[in-house]
């Protein structure tokens, strides 16, 4: 269940660049951990509205030989190609455990490589 609610959230959301979506998949105590960092709610809205007003382009793909789901958490491998119009078309790699609450996205822990708050695409202030 929560598994193809993560897709669904990954297919409508991110790919579709609808940060509107964020209040229907994201719980409003959200915690991300991702590669040292720890970041709210309010950051991840923030940060979403901003990357997706860019011309950045997202394209969702996963290991499903990872997936497992247990009771109210998810773990997944899931690669994320992205692209700018005249730029090289990268790709990142992420491991997450992700755990839901009221059927929302409650926490993420991820190891994302390469580490996305090192790259340029994702630099917006």
């Amino acid at each position: 269940m929560y598994l193809e609610l993560l897709k669904e959230m990954f297919s409508e959301m991110v790919e579709k660049k609808d940060a509107s979506l964020i209040p229907k998949y994201y719980h409003q105590a959200f915690e991300l951990y991702a590669n040292g960092q720890t970041h709210d709610y309010a950051y991840f809205l923030d940060f979403h509205e901003k990357v997706y007003q860019s011309n950045i382009q997202y394209k969702v793909s996963y290991d499903e030989k990872t997936f497992m789901e247990h009771d109210e958490k998810v773990a997944a491998r899931v690669f994320f190609v992205i692209s700018k119009p005249n730029e090289p078309v990268k790709e990142l790699e992420v491991i997450l455990i992700c755990e839901f609450k009221d059927n929302k996205i409650f926490k993420i822990w991820e190891l994302c490589y390469p580490d996305w708050s090192k790259m340029p695409e994702f630099q917006h202030k």
